[in-house]
């Protein structure tokens, strides 16, 4: 394995993602893991995930590491999403804002369904997914971008997607699966302000 760690972020990082990047890279690296970390920073992320995505390709890695720049996770996290053995695998992220639901969708077409209810135990398949944290082949991104020209650019038509779930919905077009590893549990860094 040739891994790319890719961030893409707007600017500044939560310290507690660092924490989780840095005990990440110390494992890797006593593993023997040949990684590399990039971070793409910019006002769009649609075109840092862009950006990575080609770096990947160009640089010849086999697989990509996606990490939001607000998660926190196991420094295991690419030992558990490899184990699942799919090519496109996400691990289970909550959104940071109330009602806290689900990253993961059931469904994309023709309206956006957030998976619901208690996790199966064992991997299961899926319309889509946030990169919050998600492990896949470099493959992938060659094949979307050979089809589609774009692999994260948002789509209007036939619904608006934003870059995470279109790539999702052009990944499946190429023939590839998505999967949810539910062992892989990551946290979403958030902010709340309290008054008395």
């Amino acid at each position: 394995m040739k891994l790319l760690i890719a961030v893409p972020t707007l600017e500044n990082v939560p310290v507690d993602f660092m924490e989780s990047l840095m005990n990440l890279a110390c494992h890797l690296k006593d593993e023997g893991i040949d990684f590399k970390l990039k971070i793409e920073a910019g006002t769009l992320v649609y075109f840092a995930r862009e950006n990575l995505a080609r770096y990947a390709i160009a640089n010849r890695f086999t697989h990509v590491l996606w990490l939001d720049s607000d998660m926190v996770f196991s420094e295991e996290i690419v030992e558990d999403l490899q184990f699942c053995g799919k090519e496109i695998v996400t691990g289970i992220a909550h959104s940071r804002r109330p009602p806290f639901s689900s990253c993961i969708f059931t469904e994309i077409f023709p309206g956006v369904e957030k998976f619901k209810g208690d996790y199966p135990i064992t991997p299961f398949q899926i319309a889509a997914c946030g990169m919050a944290c998600v492990l896949m082949s470099v493959q992938v991104l060659d094949k979307v971008r050979a089809k589609f020209g774009t692999m994260f650019q948002p789509m209007t038509d036939p619904i608006t997607y934003g870059e995470d779930v279109a790539f999702c919905w052009r990944a499946a077009q190429c023939g590839f699966e998505i999967w949810a590893e539910p062992t892989v549990r990551v946290g979403h860094v958030g902010r709340r302000i309290i008054c008395p």
